[in-house]
């Protein structure tokens, strides 16, 4: 009876393993299909293209668009839509504690502050105050007085803040023919609502329809404060990008210079060992070498065709770095559209930012920090009037 009944759960036993070896069986072989169809499924994936959605103008800054770096790409054809340049790297990483400062100059008085009964808007016609004029003046004495010197200057393409730039330009020894214009910048477009009454246009039934639409409202024919701010965001950034573009090319020119020139030297030095090369003292830029060789740490070199208009720069050596400082004379309404997308808050708290006339707002880029506000609405030049 008792090897019968030990033969019996022996039985009962190797079955039971037998049908645990068939489950684990049929669970490996589930698993590599689940494994098969997944890795089918993500090849699929990766190999459509995405949807072209279309761009409308009163898209917000985060629909999607081309990014200005171009379009970034995850896997082998997933394309990622990157309008604020989010995900791309800084294109010039030789020194990531470079500091950029952008000053946004808001024009002075012009002819539209005397007439607020008046729908403004661009209305090209608008110029300078000669209160205006003064304050330009006394903008550029306070700039002067605090050692400010651009390295290139930007402005909207209206007389009024085309006349500050030039204005300021002129008594701080910067050239007027070096002052671009970029409609980047420019005044919203309020379209055909512009150099009519107030109050023909800003009816109740307006008013209401306006404060429901915000941001997205615009009159016929012009802009929204939506895309006001993705505009000038989209602007603020290019400037840094297109600085960077431009010192990387720079870089990558002058360590090929010095390639050669290094060559040339170890190759005359043997018939002349104390053979050094001559630096020119005509650059207008100096970038660190790369290749360790201390005794020729900077390269020098001229500068003369600027494609990305980023005015004259000069990049040295960490410890004596002078951070390109650029002026741009807008608007502003722009201005405070700027400030809302660099704080991420909704383009309606614009008027809950103040931005006088003639007024500095400072804002400053590092490749660590990202864009930050350095300085708001000031108007201490105007104590010298």
């Amino acid at each position: 009876m008792g090897s019968s009944q030990s033969t019996q759960i022996l039985n009962e036993e190797a079955e039971s393993e037998g049908e645990e070896e068939e489950e684990e069986d049929v669970n490996g072989v589930l698993n590599n299909r689940r494994t098969e169809l997944d890795n089918l499924l993500v090849k699929k994936v990766l190999e459509q293209e995405p949807e072209m959605l279309p761009c409308h103008a009163s898209a917000s800054p985060l629909s999607p668009q081309l990014s200005s770096l171009g379009t970034p790409r995850i896997g082998p054809s997933i394309k990622v839509w990157d309008p604020y340049n989010v995900l791309a790297p800084p294109l010039f990483s030789h020194d990531r504690s470079a500091v950029t400062q952008v000053y946004f100059i808001s024009h002075g008085e012009c002819d539209l502050n005397l007439r607020p009964d008046l729908i403004g808007g661009r209305c090209h016609v608008a110029t300078l105050t000669p209160n205006g004029k003064r304050q330009a003046r006394a903008l550029a004495v306070f700039l002067n007085s605090e050692g400010v010197r651009f390295t290139s200057v930007f402005s909207s393409p209206l007389d009024r803040a085309r006349s500050m730039a030039v204005s300021v330009c002129q008594e701080m020894n910067f050239p007027e023919e070096h002052v671009q214009s970029s409609d980047a910048i420019a005044e919203m477009s309020f379209g055909d609502w512009e150099g009519i009454h107030r109050s023909e246009i800003y009816t109740p039934e307006t008013l209401s329809l306006i404060e429901r639409c915000q941001p997205d409202f615009s009159a016929p024919s012009g802009e929204s404060l939506r895309q006001v701010e993705f505009r000038m965001v989209r602007f603020l950034n290019g400037l840094v990008s297109g600085l960077s573009e431009k010192l990387r090319s720079e870089h990558l020119s002058s360590t090929t210079h010095h390639n050669h020139s290094r060559g040339f030297s170890l190759a005359t030095s043997i018939h002349r060992p104390s053979l050094t090369r001559k630096k020119s003292g005509k650059s207008r830029f100096q970038v660190m070498n790369t290749t360790g060789d201390h005794e020729s740490n900077e390269e020098i070199f001229n500068h003369h065709n600027d494609e990305q208009h980023l005015g004259h720069i000069n990049i040295k050596s960490p410890s004596s770095q002078h951070s390109p400082c650029i002026g741009v004379f807008s608007h502003s309404l722009p201005i405070k559209c700027l400030l809302t997308g660099i704080l991420g808050c909704s383009p309606v708290m614009t008027h809950k930012i103040c931005v006088e006339d003639s007024s500095v707002t400072v804002l400053q880029h590092s490749w660590k920090t990202g864009w930050q506000v350095k300085r708001l609405n000031d108007t201490a030049h105007l104590r010298l009037l």
